[in-house]
């Protein structure tokens, strides 16, 4: 593509993204609640240390829940845990994979589920009559193609479940895609619409379109280092904007690794409404590949803080696997 057609190209999606939060004011107008509400929780640590901004960067196995079309930057097979440690006791993970599927596809699996206990007393006391666990879990098959070097598109189909105290619920939905990389891989720019689907108890999903932009460096192979690129700093902001219900959120952060092991991230998130959700988050990254009979595994270990007086901190801790 030449630079010229690049940069109009860009400039025109630039737009489109800055202009989704007009049309969130006009959707919410005639919102509704929205059932299966732990699909809200976004997946992975990385991107919650840049402050929820992950859309147009989308280039670890992480993406399987961001941008499924940014799967296609997986050069082998990845493997991804977290544990978020949150308000209410409530128990939140996300589990993913992904590998490359011939020399342009890439494919993947993920869980995505939220569960707490509640208590039952007929009456005033110390101790519950009985205790109940309640909350749902999606998991999803994912797929991408790479159209061309600048442009890749992506899906994912997810089965869903809800288990409340009176009743349960089924549902599927599908997320969908686009990413394009200009100006040598630097430039990123995606869009993602999430949660198209249904339950069957007829309550509207969480359904959103997030796009993003962000601007990378990694490393350039070379004769006398062959090894893959890998991150060294990345600038990024998102917008979130639902479709069914709620305003619409910005997300913006940064991401820089020293001395290619340790990753310092921070971010910043502004939405307006019930539930605002506007402040700091930051986060650590280490990175490091295995030895011995572990030489060609990577392992990065991430870590995220995302601070609310209201409702209490939250804690994220990720594993991801490269092999």
């Amino acid at each position: 593509m030449p630079k010229r057609l690049e940069l109009k190209f860009c400039l025109t999606v630039i737009f489109a993204i800055i202009s989704l939060p007009s049309l969130a004011v006009d959707i919410h107008e005639d919102a509704g609640t929205t059932g299966a509400a732990f699909l809200k929780i976004e997946g992975g640590s990385r991107p919650i240390g840049m402050g929820g901004a992950f859309v147009g960067l989308a280039n670890d196995v992480n993406t399987i829940y961001w941008n499924p079309s940014g799967l296609t930057s997986v050069r082998d097979r990845e493997f991804t845990a977290m544990q978020n440690f949150s308000i209410a006791d409530i128990s939140n993970q996300f589990i993913g994979y992904t590998q490359r599927l011939g020399e342009k596809g890439a494919w993947g699996a993920s869980f995505l589920g939220a569960f707490t206990e509640i208590e039952r007393r007929r009456g005033p006391t110390d101790e519950p009559d009985s205790t109940v666990t309640v909350g749902g879990f999606a998991v999803g098959l994912s797929f991408a193609y790479a159209l061309s070097p600048e442009l890749s598109v992506g899906a994912t189909a997810k089965g869903i479940s809800q288990q409340l105290d009176t009743e349960d619920s089924l549902g599927a939905a599908a997320d969908v895609g686009v990413l394009f990389r200009l100006l040598d891989n630097q430039l990123g720019i995606g869009v993602a619409a999430q949660n198209l689907g249904f339950l069957d108890t007829e309550e509207d999903l969480p359904m959103n379109v997030r796009g993003g932009i962000a601007y990378q460096i990694r490393t350039k192979p070379s004769i006398a280092d062959p090894t893959p690129p890998r991150d060294l700093f990345a600038l990024v902001a998102d917008v979130n904007v639902p479709i069914v219900a709620g305003y619409p959120t910005f997300h913006v952060g940064a991401e820089n690794w020293l001395y290619d092991v340790l990753a310092i991230r921070v971010g910043y998130s502004i939405s307006k409404g019930e539930n605002p959700r506007n402040g700091l988050t930051g986060g650590i990254g280490l990175r490091r590949t295995g030895e011995a009979s572990l030489e060609n595994i990577s392992f990065q270990f991430d870590y995220a803080f995302v601070p609310d007086e209201d409702v209490g901190d939250a804690h994220r801790i990720s594993l991801i696997l490269r092999f």
